[in-house]
């Protein structure tokens, strides 16, 4: 198993405490939000980050290509693999604070599609077809930057499956949210005759964890809002169980995304309190976040991971300060746990 986190960026020099941290801890990999209204910018403070780490994947978790050109994109990629060579991986998204804030509308598949290709092949070959424009890049080289493709829907899941080096799943972390995932990834490598055993899967949860299992619960409550929201533009059908969806849809329609990842307490209060009168809250907890004590927490990433969901996301929206606290909880009092459950098992994934 292999564990990373993002990082909503409200201060260069925690992010770049956070990206040390973190390597030292040995998690894998760190990702930046691309959310200019609310956070620093991204690829200056992956810079800065990379500047300061040695072996450390870093990349946007994730950017977009609406407020970013894929020249743009692509450049600034291909100089932050001058300074961590080997180590950018490149999240992308259809946009959502990012794009939203400034007032804008996320892309359509088709445009996404168009716009993941194109950064590919400028940051390969220095030329691509954009839009009916052909575009060049005359310095990169062939870099090996993986793109993730971001996906929450089942048409989005299967596209990442198609097109992304990896994707980043955010549909859910329970064995059945795992399990229909990898079927629409897996239909996506079909359609483009890909080996889906090359297909570097990200799943993304919060994790909360405290002796207190029941306030870590209740802590993961307001992240529920966060997460659904992501539906509240689309309806969400076929995503929910029907009885659920229309709460659902409601709960996530009342997210705020001026303070996106860092809502106030009174915010997250309102939250968490609609998640439960609206009668979703316990349905979404376990569907999309890994919450608990240290043992139900651990009960809860061995059991993804039987489902095959084996690179594990934290998405770590923290107030400012507190970027590290949830990630240094999970090394200090679960990943003992995951270890020592790996040493007593035959045949199963080794815990880095």
């Amino acid at each position: 198993m292999k564990f990373g986190f993002g990082v909503n960026p409200q201060g260069v020099d925690e992010v770049v405490s956070a990206g040390v941290q973190a390597e030292a801890l040995g998690f894998d990999r760190i990702g930046l939000w691309d959310s200019p209204l609310g956070h620093r910018e991204v690829w200056m403070t992956l810079g800065a980050v990379a500047a300061k780490t040695e072996k450390l994947r870093l990349g946007p978790w994730v950017t977009n290509g609406i407020t970013r050109h894929p020249v743009v994109t692509a450049a600034a990629a291909a100089t932050l693999d001058d300074i961590a060579p080997g180590r950018v991986i490149l999240g992308v998204g259809s946009g959502d604070s990012g794009v939203y804030n400034l007032a804008g509308v996320g892309s359509k598949l088709a445009d996404l599609e168009e716009f993941v290709v194109a950064v590919r092949a400028l940051l390969t070959t220095g030329r691509a077809e954009w839009r009916g424009q052909s575009l060049a890049i005359d310095w990169p080289g062939e870099r090996d930057v993986k793109i993730f493709v971001s996906a929450h829907g089942p048409k989005a899941t299967r596209l990442a499956g198609r097109i992304g080096d990896g994707v980043i799943v955010g549909s859910g972390v329970s064995p059945e949210a795992i399990h229909s995932a990898r079927e629409l990834i897996a239909a996506g490598c079909e359609e483009a005759s890909r080996d889906e055993s090359q297909i570097e899967t990200w799943w993304m949860a919060p994790w909360y964890i405290s002796e207190d299992g029941e306030q870590a619960k209740n802590d993961a409550l307001w992240h529920l809002t966060s997460l659904v929201h992501h539906w509240s533009r689309t309806g969400g059908k076929g995503m929910f169980p029907e009885e659920l969806r229309e709460g659902i849809i409601k709960l996530g329609s009342g997210y705020h995304l001026r303070s996106h990842g860092d809502p106030s307490p009174e915010e997250k209060a309102q939250y968490a309190a609609e998640a439960e009168r609206l009668g979703v809250a316990d349905y979404l907890r376990r569907r999309f976040t890994i919450s608990g004590t240290p043992a139900e927490v651990c009960a809860q990433m061995a059991e993804a991971a039987q489902a095959g969901a084996l690179n594990l996301d934290c998405a770590n929206a923290a107030p400012k300060g507190r970027v590290m606290v949830r990630p240094t909880n999970f090394h200090t009092l679960v990943r003992p746990l995951l270890q020592e459950q790996s040493a007593m098992a035959t045949g199963t994934a080794h815990v880095h």
